[in-house]
């Protein structure tokens, strides 16, 4: 094991040797006094000596700089000062415990370095280490309390010009190193604001293309959906059709195998005229197609009745609905979403087709001829969509009449009919339709149907046309004003 206490040197030996290595010192340029004070620059600060730095450390020579040394650090210093002046590697415990005093600052490296060059196995090396001898026993002499605290202030008063002269090199070298450090700082707070700038103009880029990509994409998902859905629509209208036509062929055919007999002219003349009334069947389905709206429309338009409908069906022990004219059977779904039993009537076979293959119950008949089979007071809500307007006015009247007898205590009638209050609907939107007979204005719906027997009759203007924004009153109210209407009336 090495020794690491203070070796043995004595006074006048070290006197001696101090002005032996003073004198030959002050021509050595490797070496420094007066000029640059008493000890050798450190090769980690600015001004140290660059020819130490960078030279590959050869641990087989006899004679050596005391900077070959002080250029590394912690293990490795410690392994090569071993490797250097005792020849052989560093044994643990010395090694640890010259790294645990370099660490706690009891050790400087020149002590490590005196302690093993000056031990007895260092001392029988004779390794020479040029400019060691000094410092080591200027160290170890600052350690004699008070002659080490004279040379302390000896020494530093010697070396006052060095020190004076490293700090201003160190104020210059920490100076430009805060320069350097905060140009490089703002060169990097300028990359990342530019990054920063650039990913935000990608990232803007990447969803304006997403967005208009998903935008695209959906327009055609739409246009398809619609494009399929009137396929759709077109195929079914085609199957209906088609099935209507050979059922008349069928039906003729029928008339024309029947023997002869006085009643048969007759008979074929009553069979062909009721087929007669069916002829635009498959016409007036694809106009309600085109013109009436999509099944979602009508079914969100006439939402608006489920409270009334489902106050009457309370009101007389959940009687079932009964819908005249159901057409396509958008009412149907409705009350059949909200667990309403409901019954259809229509005299279009293809509508009435339509619907059954829904899975509704509705019956192909005549409106007042199927009123007037029904028993008295057996529906809790009678419903009418856009139906009176195509009626005569003495059938509106039957209509009404059979409508209250066939209403429990408690039932109420909806009417629903396009609003002439609106000019836009009075002067045009009414006759798209060829089949309307004239419209209806509200005040008098409600009048036939308060004088037929009903109570407390209510009218709902629906559908307003939002389209039209004016200062006028007068335009503000006969333009925009509900396109439909319905009356709502009350059996006592």
């Amino acid at each position: 094991m090495i020794e690491i206490d203070t070796p043995e040197i004595s006074t006048g030996e070290i006197m001696a040797r101090i002005r032996e290595e003073v004198q030959k010192y002050r021509d050595d340029a490797s070496f420094v006094t007066g000029k640059n004070g008493l000890f050798p620059p450190c090769p980690r600060f600015p001004g140290c000596d660059d020819a130490v730095q960078g030279v590959p450390f050869s641990h087989h020579r006899q004679r050596y700089a005391l900077g070959d040394f002080l250029g590394f650090h912690g293990a490795q210093f410690v392994d090569n000062a071993y490797l250097a002046i005792l020849q052989r590697p560093a044994d643990p415990t010395g090694k640890g415990e010259y790294l645990a005093r370099l660490q706690n600052g009891s050790f400087t490296k020149i002590d490590v370095l005196g302690r093993l060059r000056y031990s007895r196995e260092g001392r029988s090396k004779g390794v020479s280490i040029k400019g060691l001898f000094v410092p080591f026993a200027a160290q170890t002499f600052f350690k004699v309390p008070v002659l080490g605290r004279i040379l302390r202030i000896f020494t530093g008063i010697l070396n006052l010009p060095t020190i004076l002269k490293n700090m201003q090199v160190m104020e210059g070298a920490f100076f430009e190193q805060n320069r350097q450090t905060r140009e490089q700082a703002e060169k990097t707070r300028s990359y990342i604001v530019e990054l920063r700038n650039h990913v935000a103009g990608v990232t803007e880029e990447i969803s304006r293309v997403i967005i208009a990509e998903r935008e695209a994409l959906l327009t055609r998902i739409d246009t398809l959906s619609n494009e399929l859905a009137g396929t759709k629509k077109q195929a079914m209208v085609q199957k209906l059709n088609t099935l209507e036509m050979q059922r008349r062929f069928q039906l003729l055919l029928e008339e024309a195998r029947k023997g002869g007999g006085e009643a048969r002219p007759l008979q074929s003349s009553e069979v062909l005229n009721g087929e007669q009334e069916h002829l635009f069947d498959a016409l007036y389905l694809s106009f309600e197609d085109r013109f009436r709206g999509t099944r979602g429309d009508i079914k969100e338009r006439v939402r608006v009745y489920l409270p009334h409908v489902k106050q009457a069906v309370k009101e007389t022990g959940n009687l079932p609905v009964l819908d005249l004219g159901c057409g396509r059977g958008e009412w149907l779904e409705l009350l059949k979403d909200n667990g309403i039993n409901a019954q259809g009537v229509d005299l279009n076979r293809l509508m009435v087709a339509q619907c059954r293959e829904l899975g509704f119950d509705v019956i192909e008949a005549d409106l007042i001829s199927h009123l007037r089979g029904v028993q008295a007071g057996a529906f809790s809500v009678i419903t009418g969509f856009h139906i009176v307007e195509h009626l005569p006015f003495r059938t509106v009247i039957t209509l009404f009449d059979e409508a209250f007898r066939i209403l429990g205590p408690g039932g109420i009638i909806i009417f629903e009919t396009p609003n002439p209050e609106n000019l836009l609907v009075g002067a045009c939107s009414f006759y798209t339709d060829p089949t309307h007979e004239r419209p209806i204005p509200p005040a008098t719906l409600s009048f036939l149907i308060e004088a037929r027997g009903f109570v407390n009759v209510q009218v709902l203007r629906l559908n307003p046309n939002s389209s039209i924004h004016s200062e006028d009153p007068f335009i503000n109210h006969y333009f925009t004003v509900g396109q439909d209407y319905s009356v709502i009336g009350f059996k006592a």
